[in-house]
């Protein structure tokens, strides 16, 4: 497996935000992979000077209980970034819907840390670029399983359409 789909969930919309959660699936010819996803302490973002934004955390503060688990972390930032970089090893593209949210917001999480992300900027790739192609599959053909806004369900559901699509192209062969 040399690709990632990559998902976040954040109390922001810009980079230097609160990131509440990662998740992660690898795949690649084979179909989908390893899995990870975990929740951080938003406390802890705060004390390494990332920001709440008001608008975002009233919107889901207004969503369902089952929703709202990513809110709960008590997981350090340093640690979970740690975590994600030795479950990333050894990976050639990182997918996001999009990089300029995702990766970036993640990017200056990792900045926060004092880490280095695990990838290079020429590795991401734009998922939702590759879903409006005509090859790609239709929301129905794709089950949908899952927690809405849970950023492991979310890579799931990116990585099927993903895989599906690149597996029509011929990206595989």
């Amino acid at each position: 497996m040399k690709q990632v789909m990559l998902d976040i969930e954040t109390l922001g919309r810009e980079p230097g935000c609160v990131v509440m959660s990662i998740g992660a699936v690898k795949f690649g010819p084979d179909g989908l992979g390893d899995e990870f996803h975990q929740t951080i302490s938003l406390t802890d973002c705060v004390k390494h000077g990332l920001e709440i934004e008001a608008e975002t955390l009233k919107w889901w503060l207004d969503q369902d209980s089952e929703t709202q688990k990513e809110l709960r972390g008590l997981t350090p930032l340093d640690s979970v970034l740690r975590q994600f970089n030795s479950w990333y090893d050894n990976v050639d593209e990182v997918w996001a819907n999009s990089p300029s949210f995702d990766c970036e917001i993640l990017e200056a999480a990792y900045e926060a840390a004092g880490h280095q992300e695990p990838w290079e900027y020429y590795e991401e790739r734009d998922h939702r670029t590759l879903r409006e192609l005509p090859q790609a599959p239709s929301h129905d053909e794709i089950e949908d399983a899952g927690t809405e806004h849970n950023a492991l369900d979310d890579a799931k559901y990116q990585a099927r359409q993903a895989y599906i699509t690149l597996d029509r192209i011929g990206y595989y062969e």
